[in-house]
């Protein structure tokens, strides 16, 4: 009985321990208190990391435990007990902290894995060795370019090289100034030549009879153009009328055009002398509207300064007028005109200063006919009387030259205008002799250096 007892007792104290759990040792809490305090004491050190590549990290002791923050950043490689490297994973940033075998705290870095600049930079080098200050640098995902080109087509280049670098357009940065001068004037000649020459020789006769109500009628096919000796008719037997024509036409046409326009290199510039014409258009419910169609003198191009001193332009030009001779009705109130368009467009090289021909025609056309009775006008001699005959040449000789000049501002004082010089004349000088305008020309003193004599657009 007295064991039972002793059993009953000792059996709920059995229980009550080995739910009460023991006591953390005395020094416990404060080898905690003491790490903690010693991480935060110890300062990070920023590390920069290149993606996809290594830094070697050295230790005063040796290494027992590593925690990295994100290590799809950055990840930890154990070389030996006193050296690790840190290797970049993704652009972005996190934590890494090293304890040694007490856990007290080694190193605490601060890593920042970005774009290889490095790279980037040695790219730059290879492929641009004649730009010194261009500059590459890298944050994060992003790539910055600074410093300064000395042409668009370098700075192009060097974009173009960076973009490999990041992901997308928005990553690259790009502070690059261009040194050189970047203004581009554009010259342009259109010449054309075109001559015409006609030629008409020919004799016609008209022969008719009538034999009651049937009248019969004989002619030559004559190609009249201009009747110089009128119309003779024999009557008696019948009626005979003989024509004669002798035309020679020469027409000779000169068509000279030089538009001028300047662009900063890279920009599209264009410029249009001329007019528009309403042109009506019909749709598929038959309603009319109008669109306007430009004519005249058109110029586009787009500059880019190579290096110093070549230029590379697009560019495309038109001249274009009205040709009334080639209507087209559209109904029997409105007509649309036709145009005569001379039309170039081209890529081309040259320094600057320099002219070239970008496009060239040479057009011959030579139309002849003959036309008379048959079996007469085969006849030698006596032919001639029963045929004529007709000659036309129609020749044109196109060119299109254009020079391209690198520019820089100046003063208002050393541009010329159409109107510098220009003076209406006086009552006196029109009516007694016949002067629209007094002289148009500039004092040549005024400017040193420049030619000696009167000059302007208009010189009398």
């Amino acid at each position: 009985m007295l064991r039972l007892a002793l059993l009953a007792v000792l059996l709920p104290s059995l229980a009550l321990a080995e739910t009460i759990p023991e006591p953390p040792p005395p020094q416990a809490a404060p080898r905690a208190r003491v790490q903690a305090a010693a991480l935060a004491a110890i300062p990070a050190e920023p590390l920069r990391v290149a993606l996809h590549k290594t830094v070697d990290v050295g230790l005063p002791a040796e290494i027992k435990d590593v925690m990295v923050g994100n290590p799809d950043i950055a990840d930890v490689v154990v070389r030996s007990r006193t050296q690790v490297h840190v290797v970049g994973r993704g652009v972005g940033q996190t934590s890494i902290v090293l304890l040694d075998r007490t856990g007290a705290v080694l190193r605490r870095i601060d890593v920042a894995v970005h774009v290889d600049h490095a790279a980037l930079s040695e790219a730059l080098r290879a492929v641009l060795p004649d730009e010194p200050r261009l500059q590459a640098s890298a944050v994060g995902d992003s790539v910055y370019l600074s410093g300064s080109v000395k042409s668009d087509a370098s700075a192009a280049t060097a974009r173009a090289i960076a973009r490999r670098f990041v992901q997308a357009d928005a990553n690259l940065i790009n502070l690059l100034k261009v040194s050189s001068d970047q203004q581009v004037l554009l010259h342009v000649k259109v010449a054309e030549v075109q001559k015409t020459v006609l030629k008409e020789l020919g004799v016609g006769l008209n022969a008719s009879r009538s034999f009651g109500s049937l009248v019969t009628n004989a002619a030559t096919g004559f190609i009249d153009k201009t009747n110089l000796f009128g119309t003779a008719t024999i009557t008696g037997i019948g009626a005979l009328s003989a024509n004669l024509s002798l035309l020679e036409n020469q027409g000779l046409v000169k068509t000279l055009v030089e538009p001028n326009l300047t662009a900063v290199s890279g920009e599209t510039a264009n410029m249009v002398a001329g007019g528009e014409i309403p042109i009506p258009v019909s749709d598929s419910q038959g309603q009319i509207s109008v669109e306007f169609k430009p004519f005249g003198v058109l110029l586009s191009f787009t500059p880019v300064v190579i290096d110093s001193g070549r230029l590379s332009l697009k560019m495309s030009t038109e001249v274009s007028a009205l040709d009334q001779a080639n209507r087209v009705a559209v109904s029997q109130t409105v007509s649309v005109p036709a145009f005569k368009v001379r039309r170039a467009a081209s890529t081309v090289e040259l320094p600057s200063g320099g002219s070239i021909m970008i496009a060239g025609l040479l057009q011959n056309d030579v139309t002849s006919s003959m036309a008379g009775l048959p079996g007469l006008m085969d006849v030698p001699v006596l032919g001639a009387l029963f045929r004529s005959t007709a000659f036309q040449r129609n020749e044109t000789e196109l060119v299109i030259i254009l020079s391209a000049y690198v520019v820089q501002p100046v003063e208002q004082p050393s541009l010329a205008l159409p109107t510098d010089g220009f003076a209406p004349s006086s009552d006196i000088d029109r009516l007694l002799f016949g002067r629209l305008q007094k002289t148009y020309a500039r004092n040549a003193a005024a400017i040193p250096g420049e030619l000696q004599g009167p000059f302007g657009y208009v010189v009398e």
